[in-house]
């Protein structure tokens, strides 16, 4: 005798619902694995991040003329910031002593500024009481030289000054230097300068 009850009734529906679940984990299985097989090995790699470099050097843009050179300035025919005196005003800051000077006036090298870098030289040591100095410094400001004497500008009245000094420091050229300026002096004052009778007046 068969026992037929309500639950053998839906047991076939049950079996078609547990195949149909697994035919569609089936499916989505396959297609997971597809899409790991087309993606390719790449995909497991890390992605590299890498920082843009800057450009070196910019591009010159074609359009834009081409740049001139700025205009060199004309050096002047007397460079006040010679050689030559950059080492007598550092000999002068280091405290040169009157010889030292004397001696260095006449190791300076015949250059466009030497002239003025040894008066520099010999005006102190002449100021320190230097005899031989302050007889080349005279000739810088006596008007009958003809040597070069740089930017200074000629004073016969200085020039006495000075020609005073070395004589009377025991130089025997002061004299006929002096001899030389009092002609000098006296034809201008023939010829009318009153600074050169004023001169005349207190010349010993």
């Amino acid at each position: 005798m068969d026992y037929y009850s309500e639950e053998d009734e839906h047991r076939p529906d049950k079996r078609r619902w547990i195949i149909l679940g697994a035919v569609v984990a089936l499916f989505i299985a396959g297609g997971f694995l597809l899409w790991l097989v087309f993606r390719g090995d790449d995909a497991t790699e890390p992605v590299k991040v890498t920082k843009p470099t800057q450009p070196t050097e910019l591009p010159r843009m074609a359009n834009l003329p081409p740049q001139e050179p700025a205009p060199q300035p004309v050096a002047p025919s007397y460079a006040p910031t010679a050689p030559l005196l950059e080492q007598v005003r550092e000999a002068m800051r280091k405290g040169i002593d009157p010889d030292a000077a004397v001696a260095l006036a006449k190791s300076l090298p015949d250059k466009p500024e030497r002239a003025d870098a040894v008066f520099i030289l010999l005006e102190y040591a002449a100021e320190a009481g230097h005899a031989e100095a302050a007889l080349i410094v005279g000739r810088y400001f006596d008007p009958t030289y003809s040597g070069d004497s740089g930017t200074i500008i000629k004073d016969p009245a200085v020039a006495y000054e000075w020609y005073q000094a070395a004589r009377a420091g025991g130089q025997p050229p002061a004299e006929n230097h002096l001899s030389e300026l009092k002609k000098w002096v006296q034809e201008k004052a023939d010829q009318g300068s009153g600074e050169a009778r004023e001169l005349l007046k207190g010349w010993l």
